[in-house]
């Protein structure tokens, strides 16, 4: 994927006909064919690289360093092409298999990231690779929340954050998001020019089915009540974001509202792994059930509705999942980001990865009733 990012660059710099065509033919394959639900990549049958099409099993390679390269590649196809799907995926990409590959203290960290595992985070790696790619990858979220052109700002992340986008309709422009996403969906941009301006911002809509290898219940891509200055704007969407034009005075405030509900996720059936499974979504985030909470998490899933609910007494305040096992016990799932913080299981690295457990103590992919 370093590669592909490479290849993204020269498309873009020189618009060879070939270059371009290369790159969306990996990228498609990629994304709707060797992609997995927590947004990392490489099934590990090879070495450090892709299996077969719809080989995902759960024992995943799924290297950090993968994770880094990935969201390297999506980030150059949205330089290159201002489309807000290679954004939703680096989004994914980071909140889940990046982020997830450090612990809760940001101390030890995960070379491999299977969506199965009982294995503790190293605080080292004899391919020490991640650990300065994990750092310098997250240190660019300035990077990754903004994109720009001459007279246009993307507005790509939902973080709370101050960030200086340069030269755009021959101004600085200062952006200051204000939120607590991806907990909730209110979202306010303060847009502040050195010099009044007309420019147009495009703000991503989320969706979360630009791979076509899982799909979700209910779908939920869409923003709502779009306003500047508290006068409603109507949504039109355009390549997956919805463009404002205007001229931009110090002050303006965008606000709107993101859709946050628990979605459940099936899989294609050509992903055998994960047939008769489905996994949990909120907003951008992936969750796993542990043993932690639960003594038995091979047992189905139960019918009744599933909530989020916010947990003071979990990692310092998180939103978790909670619903029903089929036998009525309760059900209870954490982000996959701060998965197996909870145990004191041995890591045992090995030359490439990690070894991978039959016995997983926390999972993404939940047996469905019945199955």
């Amino acid at each position: 994927v370093y590669n592909y990012s490479a290849m993204a660059d020269v498309a873009a710099e020189t618009g060879d006909i070939d270059y371009q065509s290369a790159v969306m033919s990996l990228w498609d394959n990629m994304i709707n064919k060797k992609y997995y639900v927590t947004g990392g990549i490489g099934s590990g049958e090879t070495s450090e690289g892709f299996g077969g099409n719809y080989k995902l099993d759960n024992t995943a390679y799924c290297e950090s360093c993968s994770s880094c390269g990935l969201i390297f590649f999506q980030h150059k196809m949205n330089l290159t092409y201002y489309d807000a799907r290679y954004a939703d995926l680096y989004e994914e990409t980071m909140y889940n298999a990046l982020l997830g590959s450090l612990d809760y203290e940001g101390k030890n960290f995960y070379y491999t990231n299977p969506l199965s595992s009982n294995l503790m985070r190293s605080d080292w790696h004899n391919c020490p690779c991640c650990v300065g790619n994990i750092p310098r990858t997250l240190l660019m979220i300035p990077t990754w929340t903004y994109v720009k052109s001459d007279e246009d700002i993307y507005v790509n992340l939902f973080i709370g954050s101050t960030i200086n986008v340069e030269k755009v309709a021959g101004t600085d422009v200062e952006m200051v998001q204000k939120t607590d996403y991806p907990w909730k969906g209110e979202v306010s941009i303060t847009v502040n020019p050195v010099e009044s301006r007309t420019f147009t911002i495009w703000i991503r809509v989320p969706d979360r089915t630009t791979s076509d290898l899982y799909f979700s219940v209910p779908e939920l891509n869409s923003i709502g009540a779009l306003a500047v200055n508290g006068e409603p704007v109507v949504a039109q969407t355009d390549k997956g974001y919805v463009p404002i034009s205007r001229e931009w005075k110090k002050g303006d405030v965008i606000s709107f509202v993101i859709p946050m509900e628990v979605q459940q996720i099936t899989a294609d059936e050509k992903i055998l792994a994960n047939k008769g499974k489905i996994a949990l979504r909120f907003g951008p985030l992936i969750y796993n059930v542990e043993k932690a909470d639960h003594p038995d998490i091979d047992k189905p899933i139960g019918e009744v509705p599933l909530t989020a609910k916010w947990r003071n007494d979990m990692f310092g305040g998180v939103m978790t999942v909670t619903g029903k096992w089929s036998d009525g016990s309760d059900l209870l799932a954490i982000p996959n980001y701060l998965r197996l913080n909870r145990t004191t299981t041995l890591d045992e690295p090995k030359e490439g990865g990690q070894i991978r457990d039959r016995n997983p103590t926390s999972i993404v992919w939940i047996n469905k009733n019945g199955n």
